[in-house]
């Protein structure tokens, strides 16, 4: 399906709602926005746990520890991103009558899936242990490729999802970082080093699958249905293509470094992506809530320009916020919370904060071009992020070092987003990339100016104190600031979580 979105003949879109969702279509806005503020609760609290957990474990293990575990996950999550070709979002996007019919297809096509991304794992960590010249890499690879079908088992969560029942969602999916949590740092406390990264997770994903299985309404069993499973083939071909330049981007990002310096290196990297990655988070929260809304109201431009551009006004004032803190303190970060081993990390901490700021503006676009059908401009949006580091960041690094591949990635992400700007101006027109950077970024200026002004009165030697005193300084003027240029978007998010009643959606 290509170009713009053909308007849905008058009352087709609300019947198309009604039939999806659990509630009338005339509470889209409100129910969206009750779920938003439930995903973020259950998000945010439970990436709060394995944020926690990710430094506490930084600090027990050490750089040479995070980077055998860096190397592994990147391989794993890499092959995992890669059999995440989107099934669980054409399922959402589907409106078959037999929807048990329809779910046990889709299941049956993961489960395919994931058997063969398990294999994949397994067949590369040979190749990976001689490749970083580690034999420890052999069975570490080998115990986490378990993974894609751990995450295929819990394909049940589609149903509630599609269906916006994001309470049951979310419990279902939170059993997992809090059981991970409580036996990853007794393990790693206790002396049994990378493997309580593994074990951990292990105990989590069982816990997770039981719960799935007990909690839906229908069984997990095979259906041979090679009509539905060319259907999402066809939706799914694109994604596939944007998971392997992931994968591609995520290997070359620690390969890059780790190869040529060491595990420690390779260490380095790992935190680094760790720590940047939950940029995101807020923008997944509100990816993964306004997607079945997305696709309950096909080819109402005005209401999906309008939802783009408030959905990624909220999600900007956590996610810029967060980069700038982690460049802002990534020296305070390793001299009083991970210590002085990490101090190499400081440089790509910083850059990698950068780069994940500049690819957050505008980040859910996919969610609008995927429910019109349209999963393959953000293929092309991610392999021109892959060609740009190839081209800019690898050759940075080999003559200038750590701040040459700095910069590449940095250019890489922007290149990513002209790209993306160039396909919103002919789904959602009217959408201005710029206007919402500049909306979220001048509170940053100015709170920023502050804290680097005092910086340069104080001089260089800062203490402990001083340092909690600046960060909570920080944190006060991005909340004063940011409720006062988002205060008429602030009114209207308390106005949806009213009691429900019918609306324009």
């Amino acid at each position: 399906m290509t170009g713009r979105a053909i308007p849905p003949t008058p009352g087709a879109a609300d019947d198309a709602g009604e039939a999806r969702l659990s509630f009338p279509v005339g509470q889209l806005r409100s129910r969206t926005a009750r779920g938003g503020v439930l995903n973020a609760v259950f998000l945010g609290g439970t990436q709060g746990i394995v944020l926690l957990q990710g430094l506490i474990v930084t600090v027990l293990l050490g750089p040479t520890a995070i980077g055998l575990y860096g190397i592994v996950t990147v391989t794993a999550m890499s092959i995992v991103e890669l059999r995440r070709v989107g099934i669980d979002e054409a399922f959402v996007q589907q409106d078959s009558v037999d929807q048990r019919a329809e779910f046990e297809a889709a299941f049956s096509l993961e489960l395919a899936i994931g058997i063969g991304a398990a294999l994949l794992i397994a067949l590369s960590a040979p190749i990976i242990a001689l490749l970083y010249g580690q034999p420890e890499l052999l069975p570490l690879c080998l115990a986490v490729s378990y993974l894609p079908i751990a995450f295929a088992l819990q394909a049940p969560q589609w149903i509630f999802f599609r269906g916006m029942e994001f309470l049951r969602l979310r419990l279902l999916q939170a059993s997992i970082p809090v059981v991970t949590f409580a036996v990853t740092v007794p393990l790693a406390a206790a002396g049994v080093g990378v493997w309580a990264l593994v074990i951990g997770p292990l105990a989590g994903n069982l816990v997770g699958i039981a719960a799935a299985i007990a909690i839906s309404p229908y069984r997990l069993r095979f259906r041979r249905d090679t009509t539905a499973w060319r259907r999402y083939v066809r939706f799914s071909s694109p994604i596939f293509l944007t998971s392997l330049g992931m994968l591609v981007m995520a290997q070359g990002q620690i390969a890059l470094v780790g190869i040529p310096n060491g595990l420690a290196w390779a260490g380095f990297m790992t935190v680094a992506v760790m720590l940047s990655r939950y940029a995101d988070r807020a923008d997944q929260i509100v990816a993964t809530t306004i997607y079945p809304a997305i696709c309950a109201i096909p080819g109402r431009t005005a209401a999906l320009v309008e939802l783009f551009e408030k959905s990624n006004r909220l999600t900007l004032v956590w996610t810029l916020p967060f980069c700038a803190t982690l460049m802002l303190f990534a020296g305070d970060l390793v001299n009083y919370v991970l210590g002085s081993e990490w101090n190499l990390a400081i440089p790509l901490i910083i850059g990698m904060a950068l780069a994940t700021a500049v690819q957050q503006i505008g980040y859910n676009w996919f969610s609008f071009f995927r429910a019109n059908g349209r999963s393959a401009p953000q293929a092309v949006e991610t392999w021109v992020l892959v060609f740009a580091f190839l081209i800019l960041a690898v050759p940075g690094f080999l003559i200038f070092g750590v701040w040459g591949l700095v910069a590449g990635r940095v250019v890489a992400s922007f290149a990513m987003l002209v790209v993306r700007r160039s396909y919103l101006g002919d789904l959602l027109p009217g959408v201005s990339l710029t206007k919402l950077a500049i909306g979220a970024g001048l509170p940053l200026i100015a709170a920023s100016a502050v804290i680097l002004a005092m910086r340069v009165l104080i001089g260089p030697d800062r203490s402990a104190a001083w340092v909690i005193a600046e960060l909570l300084l920080w944190g006060l003027m991005l909340v004063a600031l940011y409720w006062r240029r988002e205060r008429a978007l602030w009114a209207e998010l308390r106005g949806y979580l009213a009691p429900v009643a019918e609306e324009t959606a």
